[in-house]
């Protein structure tokens, strides 16, 4: 899997994959948030996924409801990491990488840990892009990039007041006011095609996603109060 390591720290790597076979994102460079001293697995099982995850609360010391299957695709980019196999992009040659190409911010593991400096690089060259971050509370600057990630239609009426459109995870399949299902996830294009969930721009009249608990977690769901 052709990648770029995009920032680096002894507990934190950002790596940047430029083919996907996932079907609902389609076309999209991926960047992965994971540790870089652990692999995704033995981080779950020791909580510290917290490091990339923060106060999720799919997180599997939370009630565990994340669709993502860590020893899959993020295990075989960590892999790869640990292998050697992917060279360091710095921020003045990401156009060599990024532009032309729509970009998903966090594949696995949550945009609010990458630098403002490389989010802001990516999204400057690239054609586009997609994200979520459980931690909006604490990343008003996010909000231009990604979407709050909410667990309950009072955490998306909190956010909406504090300026973020929002994607909430839901038990039903029944949106409330100013939402739509997730195109990509009812099969009717991808998200490279439909790139809703790209923030907030200017006097944004978009509107927000919801999309129903799904994944093999998905009975762990809890619904926030």
């Amino acid at each position: 899997m052709p990648g770029y390591i995009l920032h680096e720290t002894k507990s934190l790597v950002v790596i940047a994959t430029t083919e996907t076979r996932n079907r609902k994102t389609g076309d999209m460079i991926q960047v992965w948030i994971l540790r870089s001293d652990v692999d995704p697995v033995t981080a779950l099982k020791q909580g510290s996924d917290r490091r990339i995850c923060g106060d999720c609360q799919h997180r599997p010391e939370n009630n565990g409801s994340c669709y993502v299957n860590v020893g899959q695709a993020p295990g075989t980019v960590f892999r790869a990491y640990a292998n050697g196999s992917y060279e360091h992009l710095p921020i003045d040659r990401y156009g060599e990488v990024f532009a032309g190409r729509a970009v998903r911010l966090g594949a696995y593991g949550d945009p609010a840990f990458i630098p403002q400096k490389v989010i802001a690089g990516i999204c400057a060259t690239a054609d586009n892009w997609t994200g979520y971050t459980h931690q909006w509370r604490k990343n008003a600057w996010l909000k231009q990039y990604v979407m709050a990630s909410v667990d309950s239609i009072a955490e998306k009426i909190e956010a909406s007041k504090w300026g973020w459109r929002t994607f909430r995870v839901s038990a039903t399949h029944e949106g409330t006011v100013g939402e739509i299902m997730c195109p990509a996830s009812q099969g009717k294009t991808t998200c490279a095609n439909c790139l809703l969930c790209n923030g907030v721009h200017g006097m944004d009249r978009r509107k927000s996603i919801y999309i129903p608990v799904h994944g093999s977690s998905a009975s762990k769901f809890k619904i926030l109060a």
